[in-house]
């Protein structure tokens, strides 16, 4: 990757949707070298895939929040395979530390989140214990960056 694919990179990044000739023109890189690198970007999987990011507040989903949790050793694999079915839960992680696994939810209320947590996520077998972190005001949220 040189610094060209840096400058296509960082306008796909600003707008995943940008056409190859507003690249082009924005970059000064001719619109067949944008299309070649993008293929190239693509093939080596430097671009995983390209995606829409959602308003939660426009959709009514006024609540998110991160919960560590800490699972039972012999059960760990099952926790991890078991949380990322949950449509709520947009990112999970297995982290290092005093807990196993964080992960990032979303809900339409504190009752729905409640909800959430005691009927989808407590009953996952492997959960030993958990605690919750309601998002107060997003500060930055952003995609990696070139």
């Amino acid at each position: 990757m040189d610094e060209t694919d840096e400058k296509i990179l960082a306008k796909l990044v600003e707008n995943s949707r940008m056409p190859i000739s507003k690249i082009s023109a924005q970059t000064g890189i001719p619109d067949s070298t944008v299309s070649n690198r993008l293929k190239k970007l693509e093939k080596s999987n430097i671009i995983d895939k390209y995606t829409t990011i959602l308003n939660p507040e426009e959709l009514g989903i006024n609540v998110a929040a991160i919960i560590i949790i800490q699972t039972e050793t012999e059960k760990h694999e099952n926790v991890e395979k078991e949380l990322p079915k949950l449509t709520e839960v947009s990112q999970v992680y297995s982290v290092s530390g005093e807990y196993d696994i964080l992960i990032k939810l979303w809900a339409h209320s504190l009752d729905e989140l409640n909800d959430i947590i005691n009927s989808k996520i407590r009953t996952i077998d492997g959960i030993e214990e958990l605690r919750e972190l309601i998002i107060m005001d997003v500060l930055k949220e952003e995609q990696l960056s070139i």
